[in-house]
């Protein structure tokens, strides 16, 4: 079963990111299927149709997203109708539905919005229960074959209401197989140390029963592991993901890392600092000069953190460092800002300010500008005090601004849950 997505859309050659395809690729492979190719076109009628029909001609199942909205560019439905030589047939029950959402806004209806009530000949309609654009299901008789051809809506809410409420339950009946994944997550060690410490699991992959894959996956200074398991027994399955697991923090332990590996899956650093403070008990406040509050921010997505974290300061200027930190004007002057000395008066401060039993300071230099030989662009001081011991570490990121800042909230939360484990063992 060869399934493929092409998605629609001039916007996603640009400026874009394609979170939609990520989205169905994803949920196609938790039923243990694959999408083995992709398309991205921009909305151009010659090129959509040649693109259409290459994947009509090489796939079973054909997703498309995109294109389907009411005005000139949105093309789509047309190109289908015009490659399969069908028409375009207007929906009264659609468009009743378009007009009854302008009326329930209190708005006019649109001249344009007609156009999404029209669907390509025999096609099956699929409801939009968020947007306007209703999508399609269109099964095609190729060369003595059946092929489905799916059009979904772009907008990535209604998309992915859409897909799971139509199309997923459609290509369950096509699962042969079972998929299941782990990843693991690790903070500022470097990916090709990651590689070497689980080399000895690498090099016996073949060993197992299962297709399994390993990937490493660093994202700034973020590396996962992901093992990636295919298979028809679910059960063996999940003993081997089981045995893989313990022999990659077997390996830690054995790199004398033991605690590297800070969470699994689905849960964020955030999450899991937040998770010890609230067990322990222990509470948490911050003050912030590259990163203008990004931690702070981090630190309260996580529901119920009001239990832990007191709060914040975003001391940018060395005006503040002074007036609410207490930070020495001769410090600022003799080291600068973007010092050991510098962030650990900021946290002394903030132990004196707000009485946390655990205070974290991050200062640096975000860039692009701003950076000297001695301090490049990237150099960031965090310290972790707890009112007795301080911890501190210079940092030199690379990337753009927002990836600098991304990396110093990353490194800080990651100090801070070593220094909790260390502390509350």
């Amino acid at each position: 079963m060869k399934i493929s997505v092409i998605s629609v859309g001039s916007e996603l050659l640009k400026d874009k990111l394609n979170t939609n395809l990520l989205y169905i690729s994803k949920k196609i492979l938790s039923l243990g299927l694959k999408v083995p190719f992709s398309s991205t076109v921009a909305d151009d009628k010659e090129t959509l149709l040649k693109i259409f029909e290459y994947h009509l001609n090489n796939s079973d199942i054909v997703i498309t997203t995109g294109g389907l909205g009411p005005t000139i560019d949105d093309v789509t439905k047309e190109c289908v109708a015009s490659l399969l030589n069908k028409k375009l047939l207007f929906s009264r029950e659609i468009y009743e539905n378009i007009v009854r959402h302008f009326v329930e806004k209190n708005q006019d209806v649109p001249q344009l919005a007609e156009k999404q009530a029209y669907v390509v000949e025999g096609a099956e309609i699929l409801y939009n229960k968020i947007g306007l654009a209703p999508g399609q299901k269109i099964v095609i008789k190729k060369d003595n074959k059946e092929k489905i051809l799916y059009l979904l809506p772009g907008p990535p809410r209604e998309l992915q209401s859409m897909f799971d409420e139509y199309v997923i339950k459609d290509l369950k009946r096509f699962q042969t197989k079972v998929y299941k994944e782990k990843i693991f997550h690790t903070c500022n060690i470097p990916e090709s140390k990651i590689e070497e410490i689980i080399k000895p699991i690498l090099e016996i992959e073949e060993k197992y029963s299962s297709d399994i894959e390993f990937s490493i996956l660093p994202h700034l200074n973020i590396v996962d592991i992901k093992i990636s398991a295919f298979g028809h027994d679910e059960l063996k399955i999940d003993e081997e993901i089981s045995l893989i697991k313990d022999q990659i923090y077997e390996c830690f332990k054995n790199a004398n890392l033991p605690y590297a590996i800070y969470a699994e899956d689905n849960e964020t650093l955030e999450y899991v600092v937040g998770m010890l403070l609230g067990r322990h008990k222990k509470t948490l406040a911050v003050a912030e000069s590259c990163t203008g509050g990004l931690l702070a921010n981090r630190i309260t997505n996580i529901p119920g953190s009001s239990f832990y974290f007191l709060g914040g300061c975003v001391v940018y200027s060395n005006f503040l460092k002074e007036k609410v930190l207490g930070v020495k004007k001769e410090t600022l002057q003799t080291y600068g800002a973007v010092s050991e000395q510098t962030v650990k008066e900021m946290c002394v401060g903030l132990k004196n300010l707000v009485g946390a039993d655990y205070c974290i300071s991050i200062s640096g230099i975000a860039g692009p500008t701003g950076g000297t030989k001695d301090k490049p662009v990237g150099t960031v001081w965090i310290c972790v005090y707890d009112g007795k011991e301080f911890e501190s570490r210079c940092f030199r990121f690379l990337g753009t601004r927002l990836e600098v800042k991304e990396q110093a909230v990353n490194s800080a939360l990651e100090m801070l849950r070593q220094r909790l484990i260390k502390d509350l063992k």
